[in-house]
């Protein structure tokens, strides 16, 4: 094998072995979310059961919003509505609105002082994590609860989470599992729902199974205080400051709970142009987390071998974007330097030609067992064919948005500067 590879020209030599090299670096993502598959499906039943516990502490509730005018009222009563005793729950919204998000708000905290505490910024430092910051600066409950302006939290749930902080006092945050409440909006938001319901049941549960180091989603979560402080609070050096956190507090030694059963919906952005400018966000700020904490991770003594390679692999996420860019600019010089006919006999005959090919079929297996098995569980362990295409649309969100977070998670590995864009909100909801 290794003589036919000898008898190629430089250039062909070169090329192949490039191409071979982005082929099995994208397999390994490959392999990495089939083996999350696999320990997702082992670990499927291994959330414990919560204490019972004889008096429930306080908890304070925190919104940021940022010119949300069209679902502050919402998120605002929905936490209002949250079964706990009036006498244990505060709400702190942190507005850094401009428009009449403000004026909205300031209502709410005219009519029930006692319950609604409104902190208006006058500048957005931080963005959400200065927003987050300020709050907890403020806030003398052991516990807190953030949601994100566009979810509405079920009635009971703070009741379901608080009993899960006393089974360990290592417990830094226990995770709901996000849904949404516009699945049926667009083409974009069913396909998104898709992805939303794999990252939740395939890579959080698997992570969570295995012990392994996982994301807080940035909603959803309940936290223990003294865990955020540990760690120095909320950094706003990253703009995925809930992934910063998270790492951050995990490699402290503390510890989390997510349960995949119950959720919290949120609002999936309708059009391709939103989600572009959501992924390319979430792109920056895992490289910035990725470059910020990959040394710590290495040199933890706290984590195994295995821990430290998936938690490399968690904050490397949206390097397969310039891995994928990359492997496409190669593909003319690929196909042109090589006639047909060497890819049906003296490819086969090189060394590199089997490898790549192992690999690109892992590339093409993983996704359909990922989403596979996510459509699977939440079907009632039945195969609904209906939700197959999909699949096929979270292929097309995928390389449609490829451009704009290969570039951001280029930003964020560099340190270059760019213009902060949040997510608008609509406030829709299904039927």
């Amino acid at each position: 094998m290794f003589n036919v590879f000898l008898q190629l020209t430089t250039v062909q030599q070169i090329i192949l072995t490039l191409m071979t090299i982005v082929t099995i670096l994208l397999g390994v993502y490959a392999i990495n979310w089939s083996l999350l598959t696999y320990l997702s499906i082992k670990g499927r039943n291994k959330s414990p059961e919560p204490p019972q516990i004889n008096e429930l502490p306080e908890v304070t509730i925190h919104i940021p919003l940022f010119n949300e005018r069209n679902v502050a009222e919402r998120i605002i009563e929905s936490c209002m509505k949250i079964n706990y005793p009036r006498d244990k729950m505060k709400i702190i919204v942190i507005d850094d609105s401009t428009d009449e998000t403000t004026k909205i708000v300031k209502s709410f905290e005219k009519k029930f002082p006692h319950l609604i505490k409104v902190i208006h910024r006058e500048d957005r430092t931080g963005f959400k994590a200065g927003a987050l910051q300020t709050a907890l600066d403020m806030t003398h409950s052991d516990f807190v609860m953030i949601f994100d302006a566009d979810f509405v939290p079920r009635k009971d749930i703070l009741r379901k989470l608080v009993p899960y902080m006393y089974l360990d006092e290592k417990i830094a945050f226990v995770q709901t599992r996000s849904s949404y409440l516009n699945k049926y909006q667009t083409w974009v938001t069913r396909s998104t729902a898709l992805a939303i319901d794999g990252y939740g049941i395939i890579d959080l549960r698997g992570r969570y199974s295995a012990n392994l180091l996982a994301h807080f989603s940035g909603t959803g979560g309940l936290f223990r205080c003294s865990a955020i402080r540990s760690v120095g609070g909320w950094s706003s050096e990253t703009l995925a400051e809930d992934l910063d956190l998270s790492i951050q507090m995990q490699l402290k030694g503390w510890k989390y709970i997510f349960l995949p059963k119950l959720t919290c919906p949120g609002e999936i952005p309708a059009t391709f142009e939103l989600l572009r400018k959501q992924q390319a966000r979430w792109a920056k700020g895992f490289a910035q987390c990725f470059k910020k904490h990959y040394r710590s991770i290495i040199k933890s003594p706290l984590l195994s071998i295995f821990q430290k390679f998936e938690a490399l692999m968690l904050l490397a996420t949206y390097f397969v974007a310039p891995i994928s860019v990359l492997s496409l600019l190669l593909m003319p010089f690929y196909f042109s330097i090589f006639p047909i006919s060497f890819f049906f006999h003296d490819y086969w005959l090189t060394i590199l030609g089997p490898i790549a090919s192992i690999f690109l079929a892992i590339i093409y297996i993983s996704p359909i067992l990922l989403y596979g098995t996510t459509i699977f569980e939440l079907s009632e362990k039945r195969i609904d064919y209906n939700e197959i295409p999909r699949i096929v649309g979270i292929a097309a969100l995928g390389a449609g948005t490829l451009l704009a977070t290969s570039k951001a998670t280029l930003e964020g590995f560099f340190n270059i500067d760019s213009q902060f864009e949040a997510t608008p909100k609509y406030g829709t909801i299904d039927g």
